[in-house]
């Protein structure tokens, strides 16, 4: 478990930030940095930017992935918009889900909220999926 009581996630990165997938409804996949170090705060202080790209990312990537008929555990990703709403702050939620896919590109769309419900951030990307083996020379499991 880690410091926040979450369990290590599976992508070293996020366990480097901190967060980790938890349960999420049907369609949809969630990630929880329940805490915000100082690591990854920016001058206002609020989370860095680059720490809210990677959560909406990670849960597009991984709803592409983890979509019933797709064909690979792993989805890269082909191009990323983002819109950021309100400055980061403590506990954040990113939920992603999937828009259309197709047999090798997927459309995704994700939100970042803070611990009050509040919208941080939005995004929508498309990923390919990864047909190769991965890193660790294993067949593709996802991202």
């Amino acid at each position: 478990m880690s410091e926040a009581g979450l369990p290590p996630d599976r992508n070293a990165f996020m366990r480097l930030i901190g967060a980790a997938q938890v349960p999420a409804p049907p369609g949809k996949v969630h990630m929880r940095l329940p805490h915000m170090r100082e690591e990854l705060l920016n001058q206002l202080p609020a989370a860095h930017g680059g720490v809210v790209m990677t959560l909406l990312d990670s849960v597009m990537a991984r709803a592409a992935a983890e979509l019933p008929t797709a064909p690979s555990r792993t989805a890269v990703t082909v191009e990323m918009s983002s819109r950021f709403h309100r400055p980061a702050r403590g506990a954040l939620l990113a939920e992603g889900w999937v828009v259309h896919a197709s047999r090798s590109l997927c459309s995704c769309a994700a939100q970042l909220l803070d611990a009050d419900g509040r919208l941080v951030a939005t995004a929508s990307g498309t990923f390919k999926y990864w047909l190769g083996k991965t890193s660790a020379g294993h067949p593709p499991s996802g991202g």
